[in-house]
């Protein structure tokens, strides 16, 4: 993550602005496609991100449909809608 960005999309700007709340429910899709689903304390747990934050990016990812629940369990969803 700490690598300079000063060559993406033309940009000189050696310190990016960045979306604090995107990096986080990044850090969730990534925590959940290694455990293969978990819930979300677990994902509180190993993120490191605050557990009302998690339930809030978690309902989100949900409401696009890219997260699924499952016995209390949190995964991503078999068919993410990303584009094709």
């Amino acid at each position: 993550m700490g690598s300079d960005h000063s060559q993406d999309h033309g940009h000189k700007d050696t310190n990016p602005t960045l979306i604090g709340s995107v990096q986080r429910a990044l850090r969730l899709v990534e925590a959940m496609y290694a455990e293969g689903g978990a819930t979300a304390k677990r994902l509180s747990r190993i993120t490191g991100i605050p557990l009302p934050t998690v339930y809030h990016l978690l309902r989100t990812l949900s409401h696009e449909g890219y997260v699924q629940r499952e016995s209390g369990a949190f995964r991503l969803a078999d068919d993410l809608p990303l584009a094709s």
